[in-house]
Parts: structure tokens; C-alpha cells; sequence
């Protein structure tokens, strides 16, 4: 196949907003903290852009978002795999809130709760197909429920409203709908406030944090660790609360890695670290905040601080049949893949790409660092054990 068809990769995007911008090589690089060959090799396709430190730093200097440069996750078409209608969750997210329903009927309210079970259930599972048709309407029928019931009813219909934004938020940002991801991330942070609840709003804090690609710097999660913070005199309150907590905790030490502080993101990682370990590997908890999850956290953290053995040591200590989520499994297996060939054995790599693949292909190959990861083992390996499984992941990217 002519190689002229591949997906370019990052580089060219770079380039493009740098030409656009009129600056030099040196000059942008020095804006980015890097030197003017690194810069050089980035937008040749030499060097990937592996990294989210690098994506925002990048993006600062050359005065775009971190969007522009990660670019469409695939093509509109691409082979095997098929498009969600929006226009109902777009409906819901834009037209309504919980402080303003829709003018619907909402069914009884054991239906709701086990509708949003199964929403989450289906979440998980990386299931789009039974998600995004329910989600919709579930929503609306929450925020009718939740403000004309009273009471206890109020409290729960508004804490399920939070679950299924959360649902949304996910979903929104695996389809690359980041946009409607962060309206849902925004509803839910409104019902959480109408419940008046701290450790609810840490909840929905969360979901809001990871609506946006984390090397845009998003003020929702660069306020991590405050939020997380603000919650940890309530640790002690219940398990719910340690669970956010802890969560909180992760995503504070992504907004450390993304900003290159990579020592305090380790310090936030080993408190998350802490206060999974009593709780052990629970599938019910929150977020699957447990000692299995959060090693895949640290293993992406490591992975983000340039450290392939550290990384690898982190992946050895996660039991992937304790994780209830197939996109956390896939996790497992694409940051293995990311340590694996950050120390230069690409066709291991391949291997755990593949197997994630498996697990959540809409995870994987909307993925702009995986993609970048592929763009950069097809220009190293055309000829090397593992080829034809790596063209075949790239074919399916959209990228050849």
C-alpha cells in the first residue's frame, strides 16, 4: 500500500500551527521548553509526540488547543466500524438541565434506578449499543423526577442524575464528542450541587475533570488536587468518600503530569495507592477505585514521566480479571503497550495493542497517543515480526 496514504501523525499539525503562527523552529521550541532539533524531528515524523506534557506545552506556544493538534480521532467512515445518532443525547444535554426538565412523563422510579444500572453496567462493558439509545431518555426522566419529588426520592433521583452524566460524560469522549461531553459534565455537576452533597460534588467534579482531552489543561482538572482537598477531612465519613477521594487523587496527579511535574504527580499517585489498598479489589466501588486500578493509573503516570521499567512494574501488579470494565482492561494492555515500546520492544507492544484492541476497539482507536504510537512503529518496523498485525490496527485507525 502507498505509505503516502498513512496518517500523517501529530508532527504535520505541529508544523501546520507553527507556519501559521510564523514562527521559527527555534523560535517555537523554545517556547515549548524543548530544543530546535527535537522540534525538528517531531515534525518530520522522526520523534512521536508520546507524551501529554508535551501535546499542552506545544499547544501553549503555538497558541492553539491541544484539539488541534491531536487532530480527528479516525475518518467519518472507516472499516468496521459504524456512527451513533447524537441528536437525542444533543437534544437532552443542550435543551434541558435539572433545574429545568423536559415536559415528559418519567416512568416509576424503580425503572430509573435500574435503567441507570444498567447504563453503568453497559458503560463498563464498553456496550455503545445498548448505551447510547437509553441514555437520552434517562436523563430527561431523572431531572423530571428529581424536581418533582421530595425528600429522600429527591436526594436519590439527583445522585442517579450524576451517575448517568457521568455514563454520558464517558461515553461522549470515547465517540470524540468532547464538546457534548463536557455539557454533560456540567449537568451533573449542577444536579450534584442541588444535592448539596460534598462528596457527590467531588463525584461529578470528576466526571467534569476527564470531559476534555487532558493535555488541553482544563481548569476542571488542573483544579484537581484542590478538589481532592477540599474532600479529604471527609474521608473518614463513609466508603463512597474514600472511593471519590481517591479518584480525585489520580486525576490531581494527571494534572500534575500534564503540567511535567511528574514528582508531584507520584505523590498523588502513591496517596490514591494508600487508600485503595484496605479497601482491596471491589468491582462495585466507584470509578472502580481499587488497588488494581489505580496501579494502571501509576502505570500511565510512569509512562507519562518517561520511566518504561516503572511503568512495567506498575502494570505486573494489576489482576486484570478484578476489573468490572472492559475499557479499564484495555487500559491495562494499551499502557503496557506504551511502556513496552517506550524501551524498544515494539513487537510486544503490538501484541498488547491488539488484545486491547479487542477489548474496547472504540477506546483504542480514537485514542490520538495510540494513534500516534502506531504512525511511529510503522515508520520503525515495516519489515519486522508483528507487521501485519500492526498494519491490520492501523488500517482499522483510519491511518492507511
Amino acid at each position: 500500500m502507498d505509505s503516502s496514504n498513512e496518517w500523517a501523525g501529530m508532527g504535520l499539525a505541529v508544523r501546520r500551527a507553527r507556519r501559521a503562527r510564523g514562527l521559527t523552529l527555534e523560535q517555537a521550541a523554545g517556547l515549548a521548553g524543548h530544543t530546535k532539533s527535537w522540534l525538528s524531528k517531531v515534525e518530520n515524523g522522526v520523534l512521536p509526540i508520546d507524551k501529554r506534557a508535551d501535546i499542552a506545552a506545544l499547544a501553549t506556544a503555538l497558541e492553539v488547543s491541544a484539539d488541534t493538534l491531536i487532530g480527528e480521532p479516525a475518518p467519518e467512515v472507516q472499516p468496521g466500524r459504524r456512527s451513533w445518532n447524537l441528536a437525542a443525547i444533543r437534544a437532552t444535554l443542550l435543551d434541558t438541565a435539572p433545574d429545568d426538565p423536559p415536559d415528559v412523563p418519567a416512568r416509576p422510579f424503580h425503572v430509573l434506578r435500574e435503567l441507570t444500572t444498567q447504563a453503568v453496567a453497559a458503560c463498563r462493558g464498553a456496550r455503545y449499543d445498548d448505551l447510547m439509545p437509553v441514555l437520552p431518555g434517562l436523563i430527561g426522566e431523572l431531572e423530571v423526577t428529581a424536581a418533582t419529588a421530595s425528600g429522600p426520592a429527591r436526594e436519590e433521583a439527583l445522585r442517579l442524575l450524576v451517575t448517568a452524566e457521568q455514563a454520558a460524560v464517558s461515553v461522549l469522549r470515547y465517540l470524540a464528542q468532547p464538546d457534548l461531553a463536557w455539557v454533560a459534565g456540567e449537568r451533573g455537576r449542577q444536579a450534584a450541587a442541588l444535592l448539596g452533597d460534598p462528596v457527590w460534588e467531588g463525584a461529578a467534579a470528576f466526571a467534569a475533570a476527564h470531559a476534555r482531552s487532558s493535555a488541553n489543561r482544563p481548569r476542571a482538572l488542573m483544579t484537581m488536587p484542590a478538589a481532592a482537598d477540599r474532600l479529604e477531612p471527609l474521608v473518614s465519613q463513609s466508603r463512597m468518600a474514600m472511593e471519590v477521594y481517591g479518584m480525585l487523587r489520580l486525576s490531581a496527579a494527571l494534572a500534575c503530569a500534564v503540567d511535567g511535574d511528574h514528582a508531584g504527580a507520584a505523590d498523588h499517585g502513591a496517596e490514591a495507592a494508600r487508600i485503595a489498598a484496605p479497601l482491596g479489589d471491589e468491582p462495585t466501588a466507584w470509578e472502580m477505585f481499587m488497588p488494581s486500578n489505580v496501579a494502571i493509573w501509576r502505570t500511565s503516570l510512569a509512562v507519562e514521566a518517561g520511566n518504561p521499567e516503572r511503568a512495567r512494574e506498575y502494570a505486573a501488579g494489576v489482576e486484570p480479571r478484578v476489573l468490572p470494565s472492559r475499557n479499564r482492561r484495555a487500559a491495562w494492555h494499551y499502557e503496557h503497550a506504551r511502556a513496552l515500546a517506550m524501551a524498544g520492544k515494539n513487537p510486544e507492544a503490538i501484541t498488547e495493542l491488539r488484545r486491547a484492541e479487542r477489548l474496547s476497539p472504540v477506546t483504542v482507536q480514537n485514542h490520538p497517543l495510540l494513534r500516534e504510537l502506531v504512525r511511529q512503529m510503522l515508520d520503525d518496523s515495516r519489515r519486522r515480526a508483528g507487521m501485519r498485525d500492526l498494519r491490520g490496527l492501523a488500517w482499522r485507525m483510519g491511518m492507511v
